[in-house]
């Protein structure tokens, strides 16, 4: 009986905090994580790849048997795959004073795996692999590697009306232009890597079930120019070729970069002393989210060659600009 080993993982941190003044903290830290004996989902009964040819299914390890996998097709797990995660985060702090707090942070991370399983029944992401006997063959990008990763809040209360650095005692002012208090958040980071198939399979094993294998690269698939203008054939699709029979692709998962992302929201809202002995208080708010309604594309196409081909981006990760108004009233 095989032995199948248990998953462990290994986390680092090494930070360093700085003070400035008493309101603000800085911090730099590296962060790492290891990963072995993780999951595998693989067929272990493919046909080795040096044993690969038009009548090879007597070559398979367990020849009376189709495919063997321990969640259905194609999803046994040998349980010898690994991870690496390395990351570099600074961010700057302010807890709230004179009516203003913010956190802003910047993350360089990288994230390597031979396959992302984040759970067993419900596994995460593009599962693709070839070579079920050799899980280095896949060692590449993670489904969920971001390079880089810039994010940020704040929240600034305007120093006038009640309770507030001026104009503290007059009700008139107070009902005009105190109580008011803005906030924000914004999201600005690379895009997910996207692994690129042949949209067929010209060897004998069924990868990953219902699956197909990777592609040859045979030039440069970076093309130029920004995102619009990519949007039709976001990399060069002539830089792909469908491997000989019987062999596997040479281009490895998630190579490609799809696009990024970016937002920024904001709101806006004031609030009244309806019965200020009483703590009875109204509250009126707008929010808006993607205020500057700027798109951000979904992924394109991974079906480089054959039936089904396309680079294109049809999608968006996030909607258009949405506003709205609400009024509160708390006692």
């Amino acid at each position: 009986m095989q032995s199948t080993p248990v998953p462990t993982n290994y986390q680092w941190t090494v930070a360093l905090q700085r003070t400035l003044g008493t309101d603000i903290v800085t911090e730099l830290a590296y962060v790492g994580n290891h990963g072995k004996d993780l999951n595998f989902a693989v067929d272990i009964n493919q046909v080795p790849e040096s044993k690969l040819g038009p009548n090879d299914l007597g070559d398979k390890p367990y020849p009376l048997f189709n495919q063997i996998g321990g969640c259905g097709i194609g999803c046994g797990s040998t349980n010898n795959a690994l991870s690496n995660y390395n990351a570099l985060q600074a961010q700057i702090t302010k807890r709230m004073t004179y009516g203003l707090e913010f956190n802003v942070n910047y993350t360089w991370s990288h994230f390597l795996s031979d396959q992302d399983s984040s759970g067993w029944a419900n596994r995460e992401g593009f599962q693709n692999y070839q070579n079920a006997f050799n899980p280095a063959d896949n060692y590449s990008n993670s489904n969920f590697d971001i390079r880089n990763m810039f994010k940020g809040q704040a929240i600034y209360q305007l120093p006038v009306g009640h309770g507030r650095m001026f104009l503290n005692n007059n009700r008139v002012l107070d009902l005009l232009v105190g109580g008011w208090q803005t906030a924000g958040t914004f999201v600005v980071q690379g895009g997910n890597p996207v692994s690129i198939t042949t949209g067929n399979n010209n060897s004998s094993n069924n990868q990953s079930g219902s699956y197909t294998q990777f592609a040859n690269l045979v030039g440069n698939y970076h093309l130029p120019g920004g995102t619009k203008s990519r949007l039709k054939e976001w990399y060069n699709l002539n830089a792909l070729a469908v491997p000989a029979p019987f062999t596997y692709g040479d281009f490895r998962r998630n190579i490609v970069y799809g696009p990024g992302l970016s937002v920024v929201n904001f709101s806006l809202g004031k609030s009244f002393d309806i019965w200020r002995e009483r703590g009875v208080q109204l509250q009126i708010r707008g929010d808006a989210t993607n205020v500057l309604n700027h798109a951000s594309f979904g992924q394109p196409g991974n079906n480089a060659i054959g039936q089904g081909q396309s680079a294109q981006i049809t999608s968006t990760t996030i909607g258009g600009r949405n506003m709205q108004l609400y009024a509160r009233l708390s006692f």
